[in-house]
């Protein structure tokens, strides 16, 4: 996940791509190519996102947890779903519109869980919920 990016862009099989011409919602304007100059640079540019982004979840269940992150510390509780996801957007510099729209609530209503979000972790910023998070091995 990434905060923004510059272009609505679709690669296929790196040999056509379609590019949007304005980033306002609703519009479907775009190019279409299949130009190979045009596509390497598109890919290079999709490459250089790709590798730069965070992932969504800050938890990957599909692999064993590091020993040094193996559970609860001093029985603390674990954290819930979406509190996993709010850290993960935080870490990927997300801001509170964007994250309100994935969770489908208002930006008040999100604004009050990350309120809670800090309360629980006893901090009032995102940095210190990242530290908090990561001394509770909640990432």
């Amino acid at each position: 996940m990434v905060p923004a990016l510059p272009v609505k862009l679709v690669l296929v099989d790196r040999s056509v791509a379609m590019v949007s011409l304005t980033l306002e919602g609703g519009s479907t304007d775009c190019l279409y190519t299949e130009a190979p100059p045009l596509i390497e640079v598109l890919s290079e540019l999709f490459d250089r996102y790709w590798a730069a982004a965070a992932r969504l979840s800050a938890a990957d269940t599909s692999a064993a947890p590091a020993p040094d992150r193996a559970g609860p510390v001093g029985g603390a509780r674990r954290p819930t779903e979406e509190e996993r996801q709010l850290l993960a957007l935080f870490a990927a510099g997300v801001k509170d519109d964007a994250i309100a729209r994935q969770f489908g609530v208002s930006t008040r209503t999100l604004r009050r869980r990350i309120q809670n979000l800090y309360a629980e972790l006893g901090t009032t910023n995102r940095f210190g919920a990242g530290v908090a998070a990561a001394r509770r091995n909640w990432l």
